[in-house]
């Protein structure tokens, strides 16, 4: 998956991990290989551990909800720009799109008498 930003291109793998080449050229390219769990490749049960010695000891997990909304709204971006055929531009400060087309599916009508919440 590649996101295309201000300040560059960061291309995200999952088994060869991740790769952030910059937009100036004299900065130097980034790179993290992957770190998996095994035998399965995957860190579900790392995670989960994780998560409950957070609690146990207060401090913030390696995957916290801000970093799991991020993660998840970058697939969500890619869905919706999947589905109107096109790239989409986010504005992260402002969760929109500024593009009437795609903002209109970021959310969807509820079910009464269920109501999606005004921020």
């Amino acid at each position: 998956m590649l996101f295309y930003g201000e300040k560059g291109v960061f291309h995200l793998g999952w088994q060869k991990g991740w790769t952030f080449y910059p937009a100036n050229a004299k900065d130097p390219v980034l790179h993290e290989d992957a770190r998996l769990g095994q035998p399965d490749g995957q860190n579900i049960k790392e995670l989960f551990a994780d998560f409950l010695d957070a609690i146990r000891t207060g401090r913030e997990p390696l995957c916290d909800i801000a970093g799991a909304h991020r993660a998840t709204t970058m697939c969500l971006l890619g869905n919706l720009s999947m589905k109107l055929g096109r790239g989409v531009r986010w504005n992260g400060a402002r969760e929109t799109t500024g593009d009437p087309e795609a903002d209109k599916l970021l959310r969807r009508d509820y079910r009464g008498p269920w109501q999606y919440p005004a921020a």
